[in-house]
């Protein structure tokens, strides 16, 4: 039987690994993910296409067809100057911490939050996962050797 004190650790961990993955998601570079893009749905005679275009030099409401830039590959936003992101950390933070405050979205999205509660009857948004250098040093070294496989 674990100890309460290696179920929180074990909590703190899961509530980590599922950030870093927000983090990865919600933070890399995507097209999606830019303040300025938007998607349009074009149709020409039966064929409806959706497009991504930046919206930066656009003002107003309306829209300067010379100025619009078709921005919907990996390619266009890695190399674009304009590029702002969308989400920031602490946003990402903060949705995280709003989904794990309703009970619905967490049963669904984090079942292993929800049984890890269980055990040790305590809400996880009461739960810091801030760690120190050394815990994030060992976190990342189980991670790794969870990547390469044995030999």
């Amino acid at each position: 039987m674990k100890s309460p004190g290696a179920v929180y650790k074990k909590l703190r961990e899961a509530k980590y690994r599922r950030l870093v993955e927000l983090y990865r998601k919600f933070l890399r570079r995507d097209p999606e993910l830019c303040k300025y893009n938007q998607a349009y749905r074009i149709q020409t005679d039966s064929v409806v296409k959706n497009i991504r275009l930046c919206m930066l030099h656009q003002q107003g409401e309306g829209i300067v067809p010379h100025l619009l830039d078709i921005c919907q590959e990996i390619e266009h936003c890695t190399q674009c100057n304009a590029y702002v992101p969308l989400h920031t950390k602490d946003s990402v933070r903060t949705m995280f911490e709003a989904e794990l405050r309703n009970p619905a979205v967490k049963a669904k999205k984090y079942p292993e939050i929800c049984a890890l509660e269980w055990v040790l009857e305590q809400e996880a948004a009461d739960i810091s996962i801030i760690y120190s250098w050394i815990s994030r040093l060992i976190y990342r070294f189980k991670a790794l050797f969870r990547i390469w496989p044995a030999s």
